[in-house]
């Protein structure tokens, strides 16, 4: 059964399809278990201390959502703006990783900072001008993903898949790139500040 009506800080929904709704100012402390949000406009949304687990975003709006304190386990964002985010700001550890997925979406200036994203999928995304910085990217997919812009800064891409994504300069000597599946012309991007040029 789809809700329009916006969810409440301190409530635990589960099975929910929440449609077409907008929220902002702040949610804390709600709980989401096997919900999907579609078409929702959350930007701003201040989402604090929440837990959202095997849960869906499809076409939604998270422009500069603050995810302060939230945990992420088995979520997908599909088809959606994640404009401006700081995913360094959700709660993560070694033992809890960030648990995300994201297909054909826009992750433009978002920011991933020492997490561990392991095996995670950045699939048919935008993703002009974010960071990537002290992350464990061992296996992640970026296939079909335009990264004009981005910079990896001390990650472990052992592994990742580049296979058809477009636009990245990786700086080799400043992560680890062992294993690393790239196709050409494109990866000549990982030759980025070795001083070669290339005819």
């Amino acid at each position: 059964m789809s809700r329009t009506d916006a969810p409440a800080s301190g409530r635990t929904y589960a099975d929910e399809r929440f449609v077409g709704i907008k929220l902002s100012g702040l949610l804390s402390h709600a709980v989401f278990r096997d919900c999907i949000f579609e078409d929702c406009d959350l930007r701003e949304l201040r989402l604090h201390d929440c837990e959202l687990v095997d849960s869906d975003f499809l076409a939604c709006d998270l422009g500069l959502v603050d995810v302060h304190g939230s945990s992420f386990g088995g979520v997908t964002l599909e088809a959606s703006h994640v404009v401006g985010v700081v995913w360094s700001r959700a709660l993560a550890s070694s033992e809890r990783r960030l648990e995300l997925d994201f297909q054909d979406s826009v992750l433009n200036f978002s920011t991933f900072e020492s997490l561990d994203l392991r095996k995670r999928r950045f699939e048919g995304c935008t993703i002009h001008e974010a960071l990537f910085q002290d992350c464990d990217l061992r296996d992640v997919s970026f296939r079909h993903s335009d990264l004009a812009g981005t910079q990896f800064q001390r990650c472990d891409l052992r592994g990742a898949d580049l296979r058809t994504a477009r636009e990245y300069s990786i700086v080799a000597r400043d992560n680890r790139i062992e294993g690393l599946r790239a196709s050409l012309p494109e990866a000549t991007g990982l030759l980025s500040g070795l001083g070669i040029e290339l005819d």
